[in-house]
């Protein structure tokens, strides 16, 4: 007996596709390992048991079993014979309905007839009961074969005999066809023994492969419920590569963008608990991220203050800036798209109209590019695309805070890591030898005082002299500008207000009798709701023991003055200091001034009253610096030590112990107390307990001088100018060696670090710039 392997014609082409797989491999694998079923052992879950399907499909199943069978399956009043079988982790059975009905018969047939109901036998309707794992894995099937083969051996014999007392002329044909269903069964045999494959050749496959449309077509019929059990136990009998194959196309399905998918206002909400290192990465993830991102404004703002990048008051007040762009014509803003519907979804039908007032874009992209994102319509992609076809990066969203915040982090990093780019110029003065005894600058020009009576203007880039300052007839000891206003102090007694831009003297004070020590610009500060002082107020110390108050005139509005005559801009002269007051400093109403009495005093602005005379110190002050938020103020003596008062009450609350020597300097930040003395030893001091937390040393001589903030300490002393991290007290790096004779001025902003050395007999300027690396194509 051959059976041959042809399909209809009218087989659709899937299923002769899947004969001629099953054709090959039965052929190449006859001696393949048996495959293993990963979901052999699983337990099936509540939400899909049989349980919890209607308690009415048993009895339904069960009389279209009876009806199925009596109408088709028993044409000569054959019996099916009912054996219960329970489903894997089921509570009630399922009777024949669901199982292969094993046939009875009650009379001899032929094997033509018993063949003849094969089709019905394997019919649609009659799908058979899973078992809890494939049943080529179960430890009895391989005797359940052979019983079965035992079985149809018996019949076959049986038939022989009858067909022989009947047909004895097809006598040998017969025996023929059982030697040839013999081999066929053993092959059988031993491929279910060495391969989990079946053999192509089994009826049993045939008619599953002639079935396999119905199957199909009675699966989309079925409950949701019952779809789910049924795709269940496949997976249950399925291989490792069958069940990657089926991961391989429901995992795309299944995707879905998490943040993208949430309202707006939520999507910010969740980003907020990122970092800054996370954000950036989130941004590269895909352009709704990225969108999302670089929109948020609020983000950007709080973390540049939570990483130190800029205070509150210095944020709150910075005027808004708009979004920017290069071109000629604005682009749209790029789209926010949810997985779901790939539509496009602008931010502002989430955030409003708000966000989009002088909103526009800048062509010049930031290094974000998202080639795999498949989210975008084609009318985006098209934009994106260049003439010859290559992708173009993204428009840049141009974010004030987000782009203020790199700028700063590079900054910050340059400075942490002493990269710099270094100039130098000659100063400008008569002897050559002349001490740089003030300095000060900005983005534009350094203004420095000698102690020979000149006032010199740099450019703060170039180094170019600008020009010079000509009035005072001693030395200058003290200068500060605020704008296009200077105000100066000589050893001439006299005060002097400058135009900058026009390099003229406008204002000229008189009426201390010695040297003018030091002076200090207080502008109008909100103070419990008002502006402390009223208006901008000019305040001296003079070694005549005096401190005098003028209001600041306007160079370019106010009239000019003199000094003969009386003076419309002075306001008071504050005595009480027995000798020279040497440091100054005020906030609002309030002003400090340490004296070479070793006293501190405590003066109001606006009336010129004497507050406090702190007492304490048994030497010489030389700094005072002022606290506002604690209500304190810090004082530092000849004697080495440091006092901290309240200068409200008037009380001494601690004395910090730990220099040697006159200690020259005081700095005050908000975290941070460091003082610099002449023992050539820095101290880091915590303001709220006064516990030193570094000692800083490495100078081989006194600190000329110094300049902190939250992030690192930069001082000058014979010999050079060194660099420290303020909170660990690490050195970072020598910014000026070259063997210099002395450092007599530092200071520096964001930028720069400018200082003024003296190195063989001449007095030079050199600039650190720390914005040229990293920051040469960002815009201010």
């Amino acid at each position: 007996m051959h059976l041959s392997l042809s399909t209809p014609s009218y087989t659709s082409p899937s299923v002769k596709i899947l004969s001629r797989n099953m054709d090959n491999t039965i052929q190449d694998d006859t001696i393949a390992a048996p495959l293993t079923y990963p979901l052999s052992t699983a337990t099936t879950p509540p939400s899909i048991k049989y349980s919890s399907f209607d308690s009415s499909i048993p009895n339904s199943l069960t009389q279209h079993s009876k009806d199925y069978c009596t109408s088709h399956l028993n044409p000569q009043n054959r019996t099916p014979r009912k054996r219960s079988v329970t489903f894997d982790d089921c509570i009630l059975p399922f009777n024949t309905s669901f199982k292969r009905a094993r046939i009875k018969s009650t009379d001899d047939t032929s094997v033509a007839n018993t063949q003849d109901s094969t089709t019905s036998y394997f019919s649609g309707t009659a799908f058979p009961s899973p078992s809890p794992t494939p049943i080529s894995q179960h430890p009895t099937w391989h005797q359940e074969q052979e019983r079965q083969g035992e079985q149809l051996q018996h019949r076959q014999q049986q038939q022989q005999h009858h067909q022989h007392q009947h047909h004895q002329h097809h006598q040998h044909h017969q025996k023929q066809k059982q030697r040839q269903l013999q081999q066929l069964q053993q092959q059988q045999q031993q491929q279910s023994l060495l391969s989990p494959h079946q053999n192509i050749n089994d009826p049993t496959i045939l008619n599953a492969i002639w079935n396999m449309p119905n199957i199909i077509d009675t699966y989309d019929t079925l409950p949701t419920s019952t779809k789910s059990y049924l795709i269940f136990q496949l997976l249950k009998r399925s291989s490792a590569s069958s069940l990657k194959f089926v991961n391989s196309l429901i995992m795309p399905i299944l995707k879905r963008d998490m943040l993208a998918s949430l309202p707006h206002e939520v999507a910010l909400q969740v980003i907020r608990y990122l970092d800054v290192r996370s954000l950036c990465r989130a941004a590269t993830v895909s352009k709704t991220w990225r969108s999302i991102v670089d929109h948020d404004r609020a983000i950007w703002r709080s973390l540049l203050e939570k990483d130190g990048l800029g205070d509150k008051n210095e944020l709150g007040s910075r005027p808004e800036r708009r979004y920017r762009t290069r071109s000629l014509t604005p682009s749209p803003l790029p789209p926010i798209r949810t997985m779901e519907e790939r539509n496009i979804e602008s931010i502002n039908n989430n955030t409003g109209n708000n966000m989009n007032e002088g909103i526009q874009h800048m062509s010049e992209p930031m290094d974000i590019d998202d080639d795999n994102n498949t989210n975008c319509s084609n009318d985006d992609e098209n934009q994106n695309v260049t003439p010859k076809g290559k992708e173009r990066a993204l428009p840049s969203i141009y974010n004030p805070y987000k782009n203020d915040y790199r700028r700063r982090h590079i900054l910050r990093d340059n400075w942490q890591r002493g990269r710099f780019k270094r100039s130098t110029f000659p100063g400008h003065n008569i002897t050559g030898q002349s001490v740089v005894t003030c300095l000060q600058f900005d983005d534009d020009k350094i203004i420095s005082g000698v102690d020979d009576r000149v006032i010199n203007i740099y450019e703060t880039k170039t180094g170019r002299h600008i020009s010079q300052l000509f009035g005072h007839e001693g030395g200058v000891w003290a200068l500060q500008y605020i704008g296009n206003t200077l105000v100066s102090g000589s050893t001439d007694r006299t005060v002097r207000v400058w135009d900058i831009e026009r390099a003229v003297c406008t204002h000229v004070f008189l009426g201390h009798t010695s040297t003018v020590r030091c002076l200090q610009i207080v502008m109008p500060t909100m103070v419990d709701g008002q502006l402390k002082p009223a208006q901008p107020l000019i305040v001296t110390g003079s070694r005549d023991s005096t401190l005098r108050v003028w209001r600041l005139p306007d160079p370019r509005t106010d009239p000019p003055f003199n000094g003969n005559g009386v003076n419309p801009w002075y306001m008071h002269t504050l005595t009480g200091h027995g000798l020279s007051v040497r440091a100054i400093t005020a906030h609002g109403n309030t002003l400090v001034s340490g004296s070479y009495d070793n006293a501190v005093n405590v003066w109001n602005l606006e009336t010129g009253r004497l507050v406090h005379r702190l007492h304490g110190h048994h030497q010489k002050v030389y700094a005072v610096v002022i606290d506002p938020e604690r209500k304190r103020c810090y004082s530092g003596s000849m004697d080495g030590s440091i006092r901290v008062w309240d200068y409200v009450s008037g009380i001494c609350l601690q004395i910090l112990e730990g220099h040697t020597i006159l200690v020259g300097l005081l700095g005050l930040t908000k975290n941070h107390l460091t003082s610099a003395g002449a023992d050539g030893i820095l101290r880091v001091w915590d303001p709220d307990t006064g516990i030193c937390r570094h000692v800083l040393s490495g100078h081989d001589a006194a600190i000329t001088c110094f300049q902190h903030d939250e992030h690192k300490v930069i001082s000058g002393s014979e010999g050079g100018l060194k660099m420290w991290d303020i909170k660990t007290g690490r050195h970072i790096k020598d910014l000026i060696t070259d063997h210099v004779d002395g450092v007599w001025r530092v200071a520096f902003d964001k930028h720069r670090c400018v200082a003024a050395v003296y190195k063989n007999d001449v007095t030079s300027f050199e600039v650190l710039d720390f914005s040229v690396h990293g920051l040469e194509n960002l815009e201010d």
